[in-house]
This record gives C-alpha cells, structure tokens and sequence, in this order.
C-alpha cells in the first residue's frame, strides 16, 4: 500500500499574503512533483470565487482540490501549515492554518481522500502533533502511521 502522504508535498509555516496566495502556495509542492498542472491550482481558487470558501470545511482546515480534468496528473495529497493563519471567508471556520491540497486522477478519488482525512482530523491531538513536527520528514510519519490505525 502506498504511503497516505509524502514528505516532499508537505511544508511547514508557511507565510501567505491572502487565501488565494495560499492556495497557490499550498499547491507548489504537488506542482513542482507533477501531480497537478497549474490550471488546477489557478481552477481551485475560481470554483472558490463562485461557490464561495466552502473548501474551509472545518475550523482552521481548507481542502483545496478541483476536479480531475482541471489538471490533475497523479494521486496524491499535500499539507501545508501557515505561519499566520488566515481569513478564507467562512465565518463559522475562519481563519485557516491547514490546508490539504487534494489531487485524484479518479473521478470519485476526492471523496475516499477525505474520508481518510475525517479520519485523521477526528485523532485527538492531531493538530498538536502536526504544530510540534520539526519537519516534513517527521509529520509525514506521523500523519501516515495514523492512516494505518
């Protein structure tokens, strides 16, 4: 079985001017490993310009993904944490730290990557494991020994 998430697409306090900047920003890493085009991120953002910030599904977390034709090459997912967490637009869960950027070359594959993050967002002190990580290397074992589980 695959590892659930790589250590090269996860990146660490980031800075972000605005949520558009860190979708881009969150997205770089699944850009520069080829699992997504540059369409998709630029996509991502307009689907949020017209459906509104409903990717900001829990408090603080933003699942960025577009669909498989928007340019999505590989599977895979990426996380990247925000130095200063910000505003997305959605009251209820603003402001965002989190962001996994979501890539599925399956039509329905989106929908079994968020099972498995409900999954992992429901561990009990997830977040403070992934805030104490001292790396990528590190928060990659972590979120994949807990994929197993």
């Amino acid at each position: 079985m695959m590892a659930f998430i790589q250590a090269e697409l996860i990146q660490l306090n980031v800075q972000a001017d605005n949520w558009k900047d860190a979708i881009l920003k969150a997205g770089q890493p699944l850009l520069n490993q080829q699992y997504v085009t540059k369409d998709y991120l630029n996509e991502v953002i307009k689907i949020a310009e017209e459906t509104g910030p409903y990717i900001v599904f829990t408090p603080h977390v933003a699942l960025s993904h577009a669909k498989t034709e928007d340019g999505a090459l590989k599977d895979g997912i990426g996380l990247t944490t925000l130095k200063q967490p910000l505003a997305f637009g959605n009251k209820d869960n603003d402001p965002v730290k989190y962001i996994f950027t979501l890539s599925s070359t399956q039509p329905n594959g989106h929908l079994d990557q968020m099972a498995q993050l409900v999954n992992l967002l429901s561990k009990k002190d997830f977040f403070e494991q992934i805030d104490q990580a001292a790396n990528p290397a590190v928060a990659a074992d972590y979120l994949n020994q807990i994929a197993k589980e």
